[in-house]
C-alpha cells in the first residue's frame, strides 16, 4: 500500500477525469516539472559557482554544497515537503517536482505549515541564494554577481508565476492556488481535511 492516507495525489490518475479541477492543480508528478525546476536553479547555481571560484573563495563552496545538503535533505523537508500530498506516500524517498529522491527522514504532516516555519523556510531561502553572493561581493565579481541576482529573480518569478499558482503544498508562503480550489482539494481528501480544519481553517462548502 502506497497510499495509507488516502490522498488523491497517489491514487490511479484515471479518477481525475471526473474532477471538477482536473487540469488546475500539478497534483500528479510528471517529469518536465521537476526538470525544469532543476534546470532553473542549476543555471543560477553554475554561475555563483564561477563567481566564487574567480572570486578566489572556491573551498568556502564546500560550505554551500553542505548546506544544500542539510537544508534540502533535513530543514527544508520537514518544514515544508512533510506538509505536502507528495510526501503522504508510503516509501522512504520522496517523488515529488522539487526535492525528487531525498529521503523523507520526518513523518508526514497532513496539517499546514504554521508561522514559524513559514519564517524558518524564507530564512533558508535567503541563506541559500546569498552564501554565494558574499564571496562575489567580496572580490568584485560584479559581473557574475549581477548576473547572478538577475538569474535568482527568474527561478522565483518562474516558480510564483508557472508552479505556485498550481501546487497543492497550499500552506507555503508562495502558495498562489486560488481558496474554492484548495477548498475542493481538501474535500476529496479527508485526512488532509480534518488536520486543516483542526488548526482553524474554515471550508467553504
Amino acid at each position: 500500500m502506497k497510499n495509507l492516507q488516502d490522498i488523491c495525489t497517489w491514487k490511479d490518475t484515471l479518477e481525475c477525469k471526473d474532477c471538477s479541477i482536473n487540469g488546475e492543480l500539478i497534483c500528479h508528478f510528471h517529469k518536465k516539472y521537476l526538470i525544469s525546476f532543476v534546470g532553473f536553479f542549476l543555471v543560477f547555481a553554475v554561475t555563483a559557482f564561477i563567481g566564487v571560484i574567480l572570486a578566489g573563495y572556491g573551498w568556502y563552496l564546500l560550505g554551500w554544497i553542505g548546506f544544500w545538503l542539510f537544508f534540502f535533505e533535513v530543514w527544508e523537508i520537514r518544514i515544508l515537503c512533510s506538509h505536502c500530498p507528495y510526501y503522504a506516500e508510503e516509501g522512504r524517498t520522496l517523488h515529488c517536482i522539487a526535492n525528487y529522491s531525498s529521503l523523507k527522514l520526518w513523518k508526514y504532516h497532513p496539517e499546514p505549515m504554521n508561522i514559524a516555519e513559514k519564517i524558518q523556510l524564507l530564512i533558508g531561502f535567503a541563506i541559500l541564494v546569498g552564501y554565494p553572493l558574499i564571496f562575489m561581493a567580496l572580490d568584485s565579481q560584479f559581473i557574475f554577481l549581477i548576473v547572478s541576482i538577475i538569474e535568482i529573480f527568474i527561478f522565483f518569478g518562474f516558480l510564483i508565476i508557472k508552479r505556485c499558482g498550481h501546487c497543492v503544498n497550499f500552506s507555503c508562503p508562495f502558495n498562489r492556488v486560488k481558496k474554492e480550489c484548495v477548498d475542493t482539494f481538501l474535500k476529496k481528501n479527508p485526512v488532509m481535511r480534518k488536520s486543516w480544519e483542526d488548526k482553524g481553517y474554515e471550508i467553504i462548502e
